[in-house]
C-alpha cells in the first residue's frame, strides 16, 4: 500500500511537474518568439530604409549629373554663337572649347557638324589634353545615329542618346569607354538651322559616384538600361556591358529576375521581397518626367535607367527579410533549447535581466547620443539632427543657419592652467551657448574645441544676433568672474534652405571657412591667459 501511494504520489508529481512546464514553457515561448518577432521587424524597417535611401541618393547623383551635362552643352553652343562671324572662321570658339575641355576633362569629344553632316569642329580629349582636329581629318557623320535623331530637333530640345561603351570601326573600343551623347541644334545669326552641336560624356565618371555610393549598401547595386541590362553590378562587374557583346546578350537582369523586371517596368519606384532575394528600386530618368535646369526638354533617345539595391537570399540580411513565421519559430526554439530545462529559474532571471539590459540600454542610448561633459548633442547626434532638418525644410521651404564655432585658447589654457581649468573653459562655454539659444536651437559637440549651433528657421542675420546675445555673455563672465583666462570664440554662420542644394558638408565646410577666417583676424590681439595680479584671489596656480 505504502508502495503504491507513492507511486502515486509519484505519477502526481509528474503530472504537475508536467503542467507547470507546458504552461511556463508555453507562455516564455510567446514571449520570446514576441520579442523575436519585433527585433527582426525592427531591423527589417532599418534595413529596407537604408537601402531605399540610398537608390534614392544614386538618382539624385545621376540626375544632377545629367542636368550639368545638358548645361554644359547649353553653354558651348552659346560659344559657338558668340564666336560666330559668319564667314567660316571659328578659332575663337576652337580655342574656347579647347579650354573647355582642357578644365572639365570627361568629354572625350566636342564637335560642331553642318546641316549635311559634316564636322565643322571637332576637339578630342585625352589624358595628354585637349587636341583640335585638322580640317583633312574632319569626317561626315549623316549616317549617325545621333546626327539622324537631333538634327531634327527643335532650338529648345536637347537629344541625350542611349549610355553604351564607344565604338570604332564596329569593334567595342579598348579599354572600354562608357559614353552618353548629348546634342542640340544650332541657328545662326539670322535664325537658319546650321548644325548641332555633339558632346561625347566619359561616363565613367558618372558610375565612379554610383560606385562609390554602391558601396555603403548591405547588399549588391545594379545600375540598368531599359532593356533590363546591367550598365553597372558591384555584384560581378563582369556582367557590365553584356548586352555589347552578341554572345552574350542573354546575361541580363531580365533574364536572370524576370518576374521582379517586369514589375520594376510598370513602376517608378519600390521594393519586393521575393524568394530570389530582396530589391529596392527607383527609375533614375525617364524621358517623359525628367526636368532639367533650364527652359529645354530631352527629346528621343534617351532611355530610361533604374538603381536597383539586391540583397541576396543566402546572406544574413536576406535569410532575415525573406524569413517567414515558421523560420521565427524555428529559431526561437533552436536559441532556448537549454531554457526550457531551466524555466522556472529562468523566468525570475529573466525579470531582473530584462531590467538590467533595459537600464543598460538607455545608458548606452544616452552616451551615444550626448557628449558626456558637456550634456550636448555629440558629433554623430548632431549630424543626424541636421540632417532631418535639412530634409524638412526641402519639404517646406524653410530657413536655416549652421553656426561654427571654434574656443579660442583652449590649448593655453590647458598648458599654462591645466586640463580641469580647460574643462571649466569648454563647459562655461557650452553652458553660456545653452542658455542665450532658443528652445528649438539646439548645440552638437564636434570634438575637442568644436561646436555647431543649428539654428531652426533663422537666417544668418539671425543667427548672428543670437551670436552676439551669446558673445555678450562671455564678455560678463570675463568682467565679472577675473578668471585667469579670457572666454573667447570664434564663429563662422552660414544658412541653407530647402532650395540650397548642397550636401551637408558643403554647408559646414563654408561655416568652418568663415570661422577660421575670424579666428585669424581675432588671434592677432587675443591673449587668452590673463598677467596674474598679487592681490587677484582667484589665481588657480597659487
Amino acid at each position: 500500500m505504502i508502495d503504491k501511494a507513492i507511486n502515486k504520489d509519484t505519477k502526481k508529481t509528474m503530472l504537475y511537474t508536467l503542467g507547470l512546464f507546458l504552461i511556463l514553457s508555453l507562455v516564455f515561448f510567446l514571449i520570446t518568439l514576441v520579442i523575436q518577432i519585433n527585433a527582426d521587424t525592427v531591423l527589417k524597417n532599418e534595413i529596407m530604409s537604408q537601402e531605399q535611401l540610398l537608390v534614392d541618393v544614386e538618382k539624385t547623383i545621376v540626375a544632377n549629373k545629367v542636368n550639368r551635362l545638358t548645361t554644359d552643352l547649353l553653354y558651348l553652343t552659346d560659344i559657338l554663337a558668340m564666336g560666330d562671324s559668319g564667314r567660316g572662321d571659328y578659332s575663337d570658339v576652337e580655342d574656347h572649347w579647347l579650354a573647355f575641355a582642357n578644365r572639365k576633362m570627361i568629354y572625350d569629344q566636342i564637335r560642331f557638324i553642318n546641316g549635311d553632316g559634316d564636322e565643322v569642329i571637332r576637339v578630342n580629349y585625352s589624358d595628354t589634353g585637349a587636341t583640335l582636329t585638322d580640317s583633312d581629318d574632319l569626317q561626315n557623320k549623316a549616317d549617325r545615329y545621333y546626327f539622324t535623331e537631333a538634327i531634327g530637333l527643335d532650338d529648345d530640345q536637347i537629344y541625350i542618346s542611349k549610355l553604351d561603351l564607344n565604338m570604332e570601326n564596329n569593334q567595342i573600343e579598348q579599354p572600354i569607354k562608357p559614353t552618353i551623347r548629348l546634342a542640340t541644334t544650332y541657328y545662326g545669326a539670322r535664325g537658319q538651322l546650321q548644325g548641332i552641336v555633339v558632346l561625347n560624356y566619359s561616363a565613367d565618371d558618372m558610375l565612379r559616384e554610383v560606385e562609390k555610393i554602391a558601396s555603403t549598401s548591405q547588399g549588391e547595386i545594379f545600375m540598368l538600361n531599359s532593356d533590363g541590362d546591367w550598365l553597372y553590378n558591384s555584384q560581378d562587374t563582369s556582367k557590365a556591358w553584356s548586352f555589347m557583346d552578341d554572345k552574350r546578350r542573354d546575361e541580363s537582369f531580365k533574364n536572370d529576375f524576370p518576374n521582379v523586371w517586369q514589375t520594376i517596368q510598370s513602376e517608378a519606384s519600390g521594393a519586393q521581397i521575393v524568394d530570389t532575394g530582396v530589391f529596392n528600386y527607383t527609375k533614375i530618368l525617364t524621358a517623359d518626367k525628367f526636368a532639367l535646369d533650364s527652359d529645354h526638354s530631352l527629346a528621343l533617345g534617351l532611355e530610361d535607367w533604374t538603381i536597383v539595391s539586391y540583397i541576396p537570399p543566402d546572406t544574413d540580411d536576406g535569410k532575415l527579410l525573406t524569413g517567414n513565421l515558421f523560420d521565427a519559430v524555428l529559431l526561437v526554439l533552436k536559441n532556448n533549447l537549454i531554457a526550457y530545462f531551466l524555466i522556472l529559474m529562468l523566468s525570475l532571471f529573466l525579470g531582473a535581466l530584462l531590467t538590467v539590459n533595459k537600464v543598460k540600454n538607455d545608458e548606452i542610448k544616452h552616451f551615444s547620443e550626448y557628449d558626456a561633459m558637456t550634456g550636448v548633442y555629440n558629433r554623430r547626434t548632431g549630424f543626424e539632427k541636421l540632417t532631418q532638418l535639412y530634409k524638412n525644410s526641402v519639404k517646406n521651404n524653410g530657413e536655416n543657419s549652421v553656426c561654427f564655432i571654434d574656443i579660442n585658447g583652449l590649448k593655453d589654457v590647458n598648458d599654462y592652467l591645466g586640463h580641469d581649468v580647460g574643462d571649466e573653459l569648454i563647459v562655461t562655454i557650452t553652458n553660456s551657448i545653452k542658455d542665450k539659444i532658443r528652445e528649438n536651437d539646439f548645440v552638437a559637440r564636434l570634438g575637442g574645441d568644436e561646436f555647431l549651433i543649428i539654428f531652426e528657421g533663422l537666417d544668418e542675420n539671425g543667427a548672428e544676433a543670437v551670436w552676439q546675445r551669446i558673445v555678450a555673455d562671455f564678455e560678463a563672465i570675463n568682467e565679472t568672474e577675473k578668471r585667469r583666462y579670457l572666454i573667447s570664440a570664434s564663429h563662422g554662420i552660414e544658412s541653407f534652405s530647402g532650395t540650397s542644394n548642397e550636401y551637408i558638408d558643403t554647408i559646414i565646410n563654408h561655416a568652418d571657412e568663415k570661422m577660421y577666417r575670424e579666428k585669424k583676424i581675432i588671434k592677432k590681439n587675443l591673449k587668452i591667459i590673463r598677467e596674474y595680479q598679487p592681490d587677484d584671489e582667484n589665481d588657480p596656480v597659487q
